[in-house]
Parts: C-alpha cells; sequence; structure tokens
C-alpha cells in the first residue's frame, strides 16, 4: 500500500510556515518558483495537498479522511456498513455480501454502484464516484441567436423527440399523474401475502372504498400500487425495481 505520510523536510516546513502569513503565489516567488505550480508539485511528493478552504499545504491523508467521512455521512445505510465492513482486517466479500443480504458480492457491486461507489483496488474497498467535469461550452455557440441555428443543429434533437414520442405515455403519467389510456398500473410483486394494520384517516379510507368499486379494483391492488409508486418517487427507485425483478436488494 502506497505509504502516504507527510514528509516534514526543512523546506516543507518553511512553506507551511510562510503560508500562514502569504499567499501560495507570494511565497513561491519569494522561493524563487516560476509559479506556485512548481511549489504545489513539490509538496506533493512530499504528501501534501493544497486546501482552498484554508489557504494552507495540508497532509495528504487528513484531506483524504475528512473527504471518506463526508461521503460516507450522505451515503445510505447500507453503503456505509459495506464500507465500514472492509475497512476491517481480512475483509471477506462474499461473506460481507451474504451479512448485508445481497445473494453474491458481485450483486453487491452493482448495488453499490448504483448508490455512487466503485471498487478501488489499491484501497481495497469501495470510493465515492467522482463526476465527470462538464465540457467547456463553445463560445461561438453560446452568442449564436435562437434565429439562426442551423437545420443541421435541428436535426440532432429529432431521434430524442422521436424517443419521447414514443414513451409519451410515461411522459403524460409523470407531467399529469395519469396515464394515457386511463388505466390503472398494476405491479407484480414478489413475496407472500400478509395482513398489516393501518391507521388512517375516516375520509381517506371512504375514498379508498369508494374508488376501489367505481375502478372495479382491490383496495390492496390501490395499497401496493400507491407504496410501490411513492417509494420510486421519493429516493427509493432503484431498492424498489430490484423487489420486482425479485432480486435481494
Amino acid at each position: 500500500m502506497e505509504n502516504k505520510e507527510p514528509i516534514y523536510t526543512a523546506k516543507a516546513t518553511k512553506i507551511i510556515e510562510m503560508m500562514k502569513f502569504q499567499t501560495r503565489n507570494e511565497v513561491a516567488e519569494k522561493l524563487n518558483y516560476k509559479t506556485w505550480k512548481s511549489l504545489d508539485m513539490y509538496m506533493r511528493r512530499k504528501n501534501f495537498i493544497y486546501d482552498s478552504s484554508q489557504e494552507q499545504y495540508v497532509p495528504v491523508e487528513m484531506r483524504e479522511k475528512k473527504e471518506k467521512g463526508y461521503n460516507l455521512r450522505s451515503a445510505p445505510d447500507k453503503v456505509r456498513r459495506v464500507i465500514e465492513a472492509f475497512a476491517k482486517e481480512n475483509p471477506d466479500p462474499k461473506e460481507i455480501a451474504k451479512q448485508e443480504g445481497f445473494s453474491s458480492h458481485k450483486e453487491m457491486a452493482e448495488y453499490m454502484k448504483v448508490k455512487g461507489f466503485e471498487w478501488n483496488v489499491y484501497r481495497n474497498n469501495y470510493i465515492k464516484i467522482t463526476g465527470f467535469k462538464e465540457n467547456e461550452i463553445d463560445i461561438e455557440l453560446q452568442e449564436r441567436d435562437d434565429e439562426t441555428i442551423e437545420e443541421s443543429s435541428v436535426a440532432e434533437f429529432i431521434p430524442f423527440i422521436k424517443f419521447l414520442y414514443d414513451k409519451r405515455e410515461k411522459v403524460y403519467q409523470i407531467i399529469d399523474g395519469v396515464r394515457e389510456d386511463g388505466m390503472i398500473p398494476k405491479y407484480a410483486i414478489p413475496g407472500h401475502s400478509r395482513s398489516k394494520a393501518v391507521y388512517m384517516s375516516d375520509k381517506l379510507a371512504n375514498a379508498v372504498g369508494d374508488f376501489s368499486k367505481e375502478k372495479n379494483v382491490t383496495q390492496r391492488e390501490i395499497m401496493e400500487t400507491a407504496l410501490v409508486e411513492y417509494l420510486q418517487k421519493y429516493g427509493f427507485k432503484q431498492e424498489v425495481e430490484a423487489l420486482l425483478q425479485n432480486r435481494s436488494w
């Protein structure tokens, strides 16, 4: 494993002291570097990295721990448990997958990827997937008036428009909350049937009963459909899709 412990040479220590009272550019100039980038390269070789929030060089290990802590705090509980399990001595991927309810370590890897984490062979653990940097917008394209857009540019959107048209039923459902054909969606949900007492407003219960009779659907179908779509809409989309596909997560 790569050693990332900070190397406090006399020069590195001097730079850190100078940074307390001067900018990075000023320090680079006083130490006869052409630019701050050369100063930065030296500090990186000594396992320090520039922290813009502190305007100071800090140990790489400290920065990585800080970022790791932030990523874990914002991660789902299951993701956090998986990462913490791999951080222990001699982790067994198959055993960790079993403990977290996955059918295999491959399914666990798929779940982690969906949640924004990928395997890193150097750290022997999952890390947050960093987003790609968006390309800078062409200034010429930015300044172009709508009236002067070439026909070829419009043609680029035709496949996307066709895709939206082919999926128009789902688009209508997203916008209006109703399918184009007026049909109520039904989901084939795996698992055994069981009763679950739920308390709700008597007026809402009456509305459910009336809807059941009018639309000729069972109250169970109403509740299951409502719960599936609620969970999908509010942060449990991947878990619900896994449930409908009869996966273990």
